[in-house]
């Protein structure tokens, strides 16, 4: 346990690690006294309750993560006035709510993950405007609903983009098209539905694709095989129409899951080029 003195550690500490300890119990308020903190790490620990507001006093942070823990409660509206902030990471936890608005006051952050959490409601506006995001964007395995709005396109300097398995719906805006740095989209697990004829085709940096198990449909996008991907999988979805026989499709190094007629996903290689395939009502899985 972190004792509530910790406030009284000197104003000149520049970094604070404790990860992968057995540590438990709350985070002190006090923790808001160290003025000059850079570097907060408490990962991999058992530590409870709730995330502290007092951590909106630490405005020199440019780095917290408190991943893999037991908090609880919600993200604090404070964390909008760490504007220094460049990587926050809260992944495995028990908080829930939604996701504050006031992120969108860390205009220098660079990575995000609130990833395998109960956060709820639809992704804030704000969230899409954060262009300075250029490593991860990680909100996956939530219970975040609404659809993904034409905003995304700000995040053009983003790497990887990870919305899997939530709630979202709706068609995949086309400007995702405009994310031109974007290698690694995984958005599967939601209920996207409509085609994918816009949003990847002038994204040619993608390496890893991953679409499986939403509500997509149409002819198959013959412009996948001009993207240099070593991973795809757009299993458990209605896609029908003639494979390509290029690019990817005929690099046995890249791993092509695609929706046979048993509903079940299938290494694709050049051993079986020229292939088609046709929609069979695809089973939601795990």
């Amino acid at each position: 346990m972190l004792p509530t003195s910790i406030g009284n550690l000197s104003t000149t500490l520049v970094g604070f690690d404790v990860s992968f300890n057995q540590i438990h119990g709350g985070i002190p308020n006090g923790i808001g006294n160290l003025f000059n903190l850079n570097i907060l790490f408490m990962n991999y620990n058992q530590f409870t309750g709730n995330i502290p507001a007092d951590i909106g006093r630490l405005q020199k942070i440019g780095r917290i993560g408190l991943d893999n823990n037991k908090l609880s409660g919600h993200i604090q509206s404070s964390v909008g006035k760490l504007t220094e902030l460049t990587t926050l990471e809260l992944q495995g936890s028990d908080l829930g709510g939604s996701i504050p608005p006031s992120l969108g006051q860390c205009r220098k952050l660079l990575l995000l993950k609130l990833s395998q959490k109960k956060l709820s409601g639809s992704i804030t506006q704000q969230v899409w405007g954060l262009s300075s995001l250029s490593v991860v964007l990680n909100l996956s395995q939530n219970h975040l609903t609404g659809s993904l709005p034409m905003e995304v396109g700000n995040l053009k300097g983003l790497s990887s983009l990870d919305l899997y398995d939530n709630m979202l719906s709706g068609e995949l805006p086309r400007n995702l098209g405009k994310c031109e740095s974007l290698e690694v989209p995984r958005l599967q697990g939601d209920s996207f539905q409509g085609t994918i004829l816009l949003p990847f085709e002038t994204l040619r940096g993608i390496q890893v694709l991953d679409l499986s198990r939403n509500n997509l449909s149409g002819k198959f996008p013959q412009y996948l095989e001009g993207l240099r991907l070593l991973n795809l999988n757009i299993s458990f979805n209605d896609f029908e129409g003639m494979l390509p026989v290029g690019g990817a499709f005929k690099n046995t190094s890249a791993t092509l899951l695609l929706e046979t007629a048993s509903s079940v996903a299938v290494l694709l290689n050049s051993t079986c080029p020229n292939a088609t395939f046709h929609p069979k009502n695809p089973r939601k899985g795990g």
